[in-house]
């Protein structure tokens, strides 16, 4: 899955096609290259004749905010190569976002019919999550703070900092729960001092707590 322009090419059926050899209408050069009989229409025009009841919403994944909902439309088509069709129809797939001022993504995918819509939504919208792995990955762990000059030191330092990522990641997720700043090792804080509690200190019941002081 990739994405493409609203001024793409596409034919919504399967082209007619010249046969290689013939002529044009006015004559000519035999025809050397394969030629639709039909012209295709972009994007944009094929958007603008799409029914209202096609589109179908569903969840890109999750965000930070939870679940990121759009609505969707899938369409089979030929994309056009330099005024040639491309031999195998492929998938158009539209995202809309929800809202007055709706925000269309466009993407072409080559996945086999089977494959759900649904799953299609989920691929497509992984790229945010990768996105958000390299922001996290330059603020963490220095991914962008290199200073190398050849291939091999600049692998190294990217392969490193994803592996410190990764290990953030988990344990992030063993303990279930985030930290603030102060709780981390680069606190400047001085950690309290750690004194002894008697027993009645440390009951959680002050009925007790209030009988033991009075006796």
């Amino acid at each position: 899955m990739l994405d493409t322009s609203r001024d793409a090419r596409v034919w919504t059926s399967q082209p007619r096609l010249h046969r290689l050899g013939s002529q044009g209408a006015r004559g000519g050069r035999p025809r050397t290259r394969v030629r639709a009989k039909q012209k295709p229409l972009s994007v944009s025009e094929v958007l603008e004749q799409i029914p209202h009841t096609a589109w179908r919403r569903f969840s890109a994944g999750q965000g930070s905010q939870g679940p990121r909902v759009y609505e969707y439309v899938e369409l089979t088509v030929w994309f056009s190569e330099e005024g040639s069709p491309a031999a195998p129809a492929e998938r158009l797939l539209v995202r809309r976002s929800l809202g007055q001022d709706a925000e269309i993504k466009v993407r072409r995918s080559n996945a086999p019919a089977k494959i759900p819509l649904a799953k299609l939504a989920q691929v497509g919208g992984s790229r945010w999550t990768i996105e958000e792995d390299f922001q996290c990955a330059k603020g963490e762990c220095g991914l962008d703070e290199y200073e190398t000059r050849g291939w091999h030191g600049w692998r190294h330092h990217t392969a490193l900092s994803m592996l410190a990522l990764c290990f953030l990641a988990q344990q992030q997720e063993r303990l279930g729960e985030k930290r603030t700043p102060d709780d981390g090792a680069r606190s400047s804080s001085p950690a309290p001092a750690l004194t002894r509690r008697s027993p009645l200190e440390r009951t959680r019941n002050p009925r007790l707590v209030r009988q033991a002081t009075n006796a």
